[in-house]
């Protein structure tokens, strides 16, 4: 891997290839972390804009014709942090993907008309995934954790209606700069050759700095309390309940993020035989459904665990989550618990760097988080050094605050679900 400057403070990323192809990524810092409860939404209407629109110099049609021409390929993508445009094409072809997608970051085509049309297909494709119940237990749930804002930002209509072209051109701004776009390329052609290329095109691209989004975790941590005192309640005339608990985790660069992650594996993200699949799947037969998540970002971090089960099971269900989740804090794992997860990450993490495209991955996901190599480097090497009373110690921080606790089901659960505790039936 080599990394080198594309002008004007652009920092770009190169990993060789043997295979004639050139795969190109601008990575822009903004996502749906950014927003608020009044933009919600932003990131993933400016991203589907530029899909459908282009830039000025390839609008529209003109875009793709230009790189299904070629035997191109084209992708955009709205993530929590950051913005993706990715170019593939034969190494040949390198001149004209650079000009296409220098072109995307630094003159996107954002007039009223692309914006609308923009906008329709999101409000669709929104209300599609609002007919899944494990969708609207997982947002309502962020919501109520991040206050509406950032993590918790949820799109409707109207915030939707409150971006037009003029605020999406301010965020680019704003975010499209050569100091908040990182470059991420793979090719087998000469080194100097691309970053020719690189500097040729993105050079004049416009200055700014490397931007982030604000969590106040304090004043979120102390809001939490409270809301961990409430069941919520999403009625939905269904058979099937989905319950979601989460709360708030630590950021990546926090020093107790690998017990986190031990503590999560062994909890529930380690498929089959993970305490939640035993206890509430096999044991039970429950759920055919349940995990748990931790998603540690840049400036926060996310955890969460669900079951999906029938109604009438929804409060036997939520106390095993909760007891399960709560154990992880008051009790040991075990010796063979430790072992299967530090044999299992091991073996498995050579397989986050199986292609090229995937490595170049890694390298932008530190440089986005400040992260040098040591991260991955040291990454097992720091799985084994967790022991349970770090575990332990990570699940009493983790919980400090209590757990919200969301569940999707009959109106009717909220007189059983009051055995558990106390329920806030929500419109």
């Amino acid at each position: 891997m080599t990394k080198f400057d594309a002008g004007g403070g652009l920092a770009a990323y190169r990993i060789s290839d043997e295979i004639p192809m050139l795969t190109i990524t601008a990575a822009i810092g903004y996502g749906s972390l950014y927003e608020t409860r009044e933009n919600a939404g932003a990131a993933a209407l400016l991203s589907k804009t530029i899909s459908m629109a282009g830039s000025e110099k390839y609008p529209g049609p003109a875009l793709y014709r230009a790189i299904e021409t070629l035997g191109g390929r084209i992708g955009f993508d709205s993530s929590w942090e950051q913005t993706f445009i990715t170019i593939t094409m034969l190494d040949r072809h390198a001149e004209t993907a650079f000009d296409i997608l220098a072109s995307l970051v630094a003159a996107p085509r954002l007039g009223d008309a692309d914006v609308n049309n923009a906008r329709g297909l999101i409000v669709e494709s929104l209300k599609r995934q609002r007919d899944e119940p494990h969708f609207v237990a997982f947002e309502k749930l962020r919501e109520i954790i991040y206050d509406g804002n950032g993590y918790g930002a949820t799109p409707t209509e109207k915030t939707l209606a409150s971006m037009n072209a003029e605020r999406l051109r301010a965020i680019t701004s704003s975010h499209f700069t050569a100091g908040n776009t990182t470059l991420g390329i793979t090719s087998s052609l000469d080194g100097r050759v691309i970053e020719t290329l690189a500097r040729k095109y993105f050079g004049a691209l416009r200055k700014g700095p490397r931007t982030s989004y604000v969590v106040d975790t304090a004043a979120l941590s102390a809001s939490l309390r409270d809301k961990a005192a409430k069941i919520y309640i999403i009625p939905r005339d269904i058979p099937q309940s989905t319950i979601a608990v989460g709360t708030l985790a630590p950021r990546i660069t926090a020093g107790d993020i690998i017990p986190v992650s031990v503590l999560n594996y062994i909890l529930g993200g380690g498929s089959f035989n993970s305490r939640l699949m035993i206890e509430i799947r096999a044991k039970r037969g429950l759920s055919y459904s349940t995990a748990s998540v931790a998603r540690p970002r840049k400036e926060t971090g996310l955890f969460l665990a669900y079951a999906q089960t029938r109604n009438e099971l929804a409060p036997l269900t939520l106390r095993l989550l909760q007891e399960n989740i709560n154990g992880m804090r008051d009790n040991p794992v075990t010796p063979e618990e430790m072992e299967w997860t530090r044999k299992s990450l091991e073996n498995s993490y050579i397989f986050e760097f199986d292609t090229p495209q995937n490595i170049l991955g890694k390298y932008l996901f530190l440089d986005y988080n400040g992260l040098d190599e040591s991260y991955l480097k040291n990454y097992i090497p720091r799985v084994h050094a967790v022991t349970p009373p770090q575990i332990m110690e990570s699940g009493k921080t983790l919980l400090k605050d209590g757990l919200v606790r969301v569940v999707v089901g009959k109106k009717e659960l909220a007189e059983k679900l009051r055995e558990v505790g106390e329920v806030d039936v929500l419109k």
